[in-house]
């Protein structure tokens, strides 16, 4: 594990052995994004994207359990396919969405005719943390990848650093 400095909107997360970092696209800092990349999980060991971005989150004076729940509801809005609950992690309560479907790639970046349907499964972990949302996204390429993509999103948004003090300190 790598851990990664916080900076003002950059979680302290930590990275995993083998993490390849990949440049952020124009204007994905300005939207909260800070950290994209590869690594390799598993067994057998699967290819693996991370992104993880912040976003601000109003602060409630609401045990952690109840914030983390508190996203349930619109996240299900959004993503009706998704499976969604609330899981504690290490570090505290956290939102946890599975995702299986596919991403369509345009032809102009495909080089070809037609877009190209490439399998897509996704675990996206939504860490509450005082006045922020730590995302943490893992993908992999395929629905057999499923095992690997959550334990890593699990394991990597249980690694986040909060800045709340202890974890009862948290869940009060």
């Amino acid at each position: 594990m790598t851990a990664v400095a916080s900076r003002s909107r950059m979680p302290e997360i930590a990275l995993p052995e083998g993490f390849e970092a990949m440049p952020l696209p124009p204007g994905a800092a300005e939207q909260g994004a800070s950290i994209l990349g590869r690594f390799t999980a598993g067994d057998p060991p699967v290819s693996l994207a991370l992104a993880v971005g912040v976003a601000p989150l109003r602060a409630m004076p609401l045990p952690a359990v109840a914030v983390a729940s508190s996203l349930v509801v619109p996240y299900r809005r959004r993503h009706p396919a998704a499976q969604v609950g609330v899981a504690t992690l290490a570090n505290g309560p956290a939102l946890v969405a599975l995702h299986a479907g596919e991403y369509r790639l345009p032809p102009e970046v495909a080089g070809a005719r037609e877009e190209l349907l490439l399998p897509r499964i996704k675990a996206e972990v939504q860490v509450p943390d005082g006045n922020r949302l730590v995302v943490v996204s893992v993908a992999g390429a395929g629905q057999d990848d499923w095992p690997a993509v959550i334990a890593e999103a699990t394991r990597l948004a249980g690694s986040v650093g909060k800045g709340r003090g202890t974890r009862a300190e948290r869940d009060r």
